[in-house]
Order: C-alpha cells, then sequence, then structure tokens
C-alpha cells in the first residue's frame, strides 16, 4: 500500500479536471503502486488522489 507523506500545511493548488482549472488545496503526496506520483487534494470537503501532472500552483 502506498505510504502519503503529509505537508505541514495545506497548498493552494489548481486541478486541472474536465477541461477546467479547479482550485483545492494539496495535503500530501504519495507514490502510487503503479509508480506514478499523486497528490491529495481537499475541494469544498471532498478528498481525492490526483495525478500530480494535472496539478499546479496558482
Amino acid at each position: 500500500m502506498p505510504v502519503a507523506t503529509p505537508t505541514d500545511n495545506p497548498v493552494a493548488v489548481h486541478v486541472h479536471i474536465g477541461g477546467r482549472w479547479i482550485a483545492g488545496q494539496a495535503l500530501s503526496e504519495r507514490t502510487a503502486s503503479s509508480g506514478g506520483h499523486e497528490v491529495l487534494i481537499s475541494h469544498h470537503g471532498h478528498l481525492v488522489w490526483i495525478d500530480r501532472s494535472l496539478v499546479r500552483r496558482p
């Protein structure tokens, strides 16, 4: 199981989903079992792991 590395403070980010950039907060990062890098994003109380290539800083 991948191990997540928490950050000290959430970081404001934009996430590219459905052709749009959506604001959120990056809470943690991990390496997925497939070897890809993922970021744990919080958006309006929802938590989701997103591929790091879809995340940017505003």
